[in-house]
């Protein structure tokens, strides 16, 4: 089935949040990201490939996640892609995905590990915390109203597929989750360049939320007031300050290796 011109346009839409937010569906694009997608949880509303990709190794490894899910890809000419690509050289596949409406349960947002995403505008920068947060095996990852759009195609591909695989990743209004921290027993840890070094953490294992801010401005004073211990990562060299999200990897590497 030929892709329709008008179908291109709502698809184009999705570049756009208020178009995902009031349709509740993104843009995947990418064979990997496709992929990530078909074999996760997540609702696939449409797969779309070139002809070209079709007949592609990378098409045929896609087959039995298509076949599962009873979908048959909808053929885009190569121009089509071109104009909904956001990307300069796309591969020939996209699939739209459901967006959650409501947020998941709070015994799954509540479930420790946790890490909290303080206001991270940048959008590569939040895909890798996604995708971080994934590879240490944390399923609860709150991101704060303020950080870029979990959604936005940017964001998507650097998260690399986490999206689809984080049981608990929620978007939005954080206070009301941050006040059942004390009362669930779950320490709140906060990186923060100049506090007590990462060795000095005393906390029972895995019971534990990590709040990360921006690289700009850290901690907002909301999240500050509210941490059980601050902690800094011990440095050699002269540099500023590392990157929020590398900085996020060398702290949830110490926290769930002790």
């Amino acid at each position: 089935m030929p892709l329709t011109q008008r179908a291109l346009k709502d698809l184009r839409a999705l570049r756009l949040k208020k178009h995902r937010l009031a349709r509740g569906q993104a843009l995947v694009e990418g064979a990997r990201l496709v992929d990530e997608a078909l074999t996760s949880p997540a609702e696939i509303e449409l797969v779309l490939m070139t002809a070209d990709f079709a007949r592609s190794r990378q098409a045929l490894a896609l087959e039995p996640a298509l076949h599962k899910r009873h979908l048959a890809a909808t053929t885009l000419t190569e121009v089509q892609a071109e104009q909904l690509a956001a990307t300069r050289q796309p591969q020939g596949v996209f699939a739209v995905v459901a967006l959650p409406a409501e947020p998941p349960p709070q015994r799954r947002l509540l479930r420790p590990p946790i890490l909290i995403l303080d206001h991270i505008a940048d959008p590569g920068n939040l895909g890798t915390l996604l995708r971080t947060a994934r590879w240490f095996g944390l399923q609860a990852v709150w991101v704060s109203a303020g950080s870029a759009d979990i959604s936005s195609p940017k964001v998507l591909r650097g998260g690399m597929g986490a999206h689809f695989h984080l049981s608990a990743l929620w978007q939005g209004d954080l206070a009301p989750l941050a006040d059942l921290l004390p009362d669930a027993g779950i320490a709140l840890l906060g990186a923060s360049v100049g506090a007590e070094p990462l060795e000095s953490l005393s906390i029972s294992r895995d019971k534990w939320a990590l709040v990360v801010g921006s690289e700009a401005h850290g901690l907002s004073e909301f999240w500050r007031r509210r941490l059980d211990q601050a902690v800094s990562i011990t440095g050699a060299g002269q540099a500023e300050s590392l990157n929020a999200a590398v900085a996020a990897g060398i702290i949830l590497h110490y926290l769930r290796a002790r």
